[in-house]
């Protein structure tokens, strides 16, 4: 039976492989030790993110990492940044559970609406939001990797850089 609950301090050995799983499913590269300690600190402290667990027994199954995010319209945002469930454990209505789990922080938190987005070549995450009834918007997105931020930051605090 799939359960789900809040990390706590401590969880890193169990999300870690969780972790290792998406960087794989995503095609990122090898998980890089100092990068995945950095995480699991952030995670550890309550630092910027929080992250909720999906387990079968004692077995980490998946994670979503959420943060409150404001101005959403007129009041605060949940939004949730990842989905990922163990490819071996999906189907078991993991990924369910999890966005249960948010839908009920998002309402104690006093959320005017739950957010999420997906990457437009996922074909399997869009097909499970839409079988679960989930509302599509039709937005962009805008992403500057690490190694230009300090090109970018440059370019938008030069005198001519008025669009």
């Amino acid at each position: 039976m799939i359960e789900t609950r809040p990390y706590r301090p401590g969880d890193g050995a169990a999300f870690e492989p969780l972790y290792h799983g998406y960087l794989e499913h995503y095609r990122l590269g090898p998980p890089d030790g100092a990068e995945t300690a950095q995480l699991i600190g952030h995670l550890d402290a309550g630092r910027h993110m929080s992250c909720l667990m999906a387990h079968d027994g004692a077995r980490p199954v998946g994670f979503a990492t959420w943060a409150l995010t404001f101005p959403a319209g007129r009041g605060t945002a949940l939004f949730m940044k990842e989905l990922f469930v163990d490819p071996a454990a999906r189907g078991q209505g993991a990924g369910r559970h999890l966005l249960a789990g948010l839908a009920e922080i998002a309402e104690a938190e006093g959320c005017v609406r739950l957010d999420w987005q997906t990457d437009g070549d996922n074909q399997g995450a869009q097909a499970f939001y839409k079988a679960i009834g989930a509302p599509r918007l039709e937005k962009l997105s805008f992403r500057v990797p690490a190694a230009d931020l300090a090109d970018f930051r440059r370019r938008l605090t030069r005198p001519s850089a008025r669009p």
